[in-house]
């Protein structure tokens, strides 16, 4: 499966797995791929699966998206190797994922039902 891995920036080695629903990125914490990083938006990009590949789009966000120092005005086709500028954070786009790295998507979801369970037991 296709990621995302943080390549600099606050959370450089962050991995995001990515799936075959779209997925929002931003600094809001509501978006599937969180980036705290002041220079990007609440809603900033958007990646979706599209024929066997992914392309990523910018949500008309302040400082946009550049993908290998170019910046994108309609939908990219990424490519394995592929960098992507989002603010301050670099990221890179691999067609094949490292199966030893733990993936921060899953362990979003896991500490949100943790929080959740956590609370109704103690509530």
């Amino acid at each position: 499966m296709a990621c995302l891995v943080i390549l600099c920036g606050e959370q450089e080695g962050k991995y995001f797995q990515l799936a075959k629903r779209p997925l929002s990125g931003g600094r809001d914490p509501a978006t599937d791929i969180q980036l705290v990083d002041p220079k990007v938006s609440r809603r900033h990009f958007q990646v979706r699966r599209e024929d066997g590949g992914y392309v990523i789009r910018e949500l008309r966000s302040k400082n946009g998206v550049l993908v290998n120092g170019k910046r994108i005005t309609e939908e990219q086709l990424l490519c394995d190797g592929d960098e992507i500028k989002i603010g301050d954070t670099f990221l890179a786009y691999y067609h094949e994922d490292n199966p030893d790295r733990s993936n921060a998507l899953e362990q979003f979801k896991r500490a949100s039902r943790e929080l959740r369970e956590d609370r109704t037991v103690g509530g």
